[in-house]
């Protein structure tokens, strides 16, 4: 099991995602994406190898936004994520002086510009917009996961999550000490695609993994949510897509400025 998410990076023009999400919406108290639907494979995206945790937890949500788009599953592969990890961040290797992970803000940018390529049908698949949430909101971090299908959390996890993932649990109980100071193992990125009133659950290496409440509130240094593409919510009620689009125009002319 391989880390890979550095420390979390401010920048001032990163939407809050959460401010255009409309109020009053039912958000429900569990939900997963996988429910009643046909399996989705279970991948490590070479997280055993490179530290490319921030690429494996947008290749999970990409396979499932294409489930939704496509209503099959895209043919995305573990070397499309390490390819996508060495372009990044210039890794040649594994362990090599660049596998040293990525920002989870570095990666969001470059899925929005960019996209993550597919290279069995040469395509890209790019977002249309990425903000943050605050992730001991546990009402926002809800109804963005269930709104926009799921988030991306970041953690600076400590060393007693190590034996805590062979359980497939992550909690915390008011521990102390150094197995349980935050960052003791390092950071890491998950997408996450359930949860219960009690916890969410997550993606990686190939494994759902159930975090509580507690653990959130205690090791989430980060969290993302990502709109795959505007068009689908013009005639919803759930998310204020002129203003959505006003801001992102907005930055536009910022940057080019």
């Amino acid at each position: 099991m391989k880390l890979g998410k550095k420390t979390y990076v401010h920048d001032e023009r990163t939407f809050m995602m959460g401010k255009y999400l409309l109020p009053d919406i039912h958000v429900p108290e569990s939900w997963d994406f996988d429910q009643q639907r046909r399996p989705i494979p279970d991948k490590v995206w070479g997280n055993d190898e490179y530290g490319d945790c921030v690429i494996a937890g947008e290749a999970n949500q990409v396979l499932r936004l294409e489930r939704i788009e496509a209503h099959r599953t895209v043919p995305l592969t573990d070397e499309d994520a390490v390819t996508r990890y060495m372009k990044l961040s210039g890794c040649a290797e594994p362990g090599d002086q660049y596998d040293t992970g990525l920002e989870m803000i570095v990666a969001m940018r470059d899925w929005k510009n960019e996209g993550f390529h597919m290279s069995t049908r040469d395509r890209y698949f790019q977002i249309a917009a990425y903000g943050e949430l605050d992730p001991q909101d546990h009402q926002i971090t809800r109804a963005a996961a269930y709104l926009l299908h799921g988030i991306q959390w970041g953690f600076w996890l400590p060393r007693a999550a190590q034996e805590m993932t062979r359980e497939g649990i992550w909690d915390y109980n008011g521990e102390t000490g150094d197995n349980w100071k935050p960052g003791s193992w390092g950071g890491h990125a998950v997408y996450g695609k359930k949860f219960d009133v009690t916890s969410h659950s997550v993606l990686t290496w190939g494994m759902e993994i159930r975090v509580t409440n507690a653990f959130v509130d205690r090791y989430a240094d980060e969290c993302w949510a990502v709109v795959d593409s505007l068009d689908p919510w013009k005639a919803t009620k759930v998310i204020d897509v002129e203003a959505l689009e006003d801001a992102l125009a907005h930055l536009s002319g910022k940057i080019n400025q």
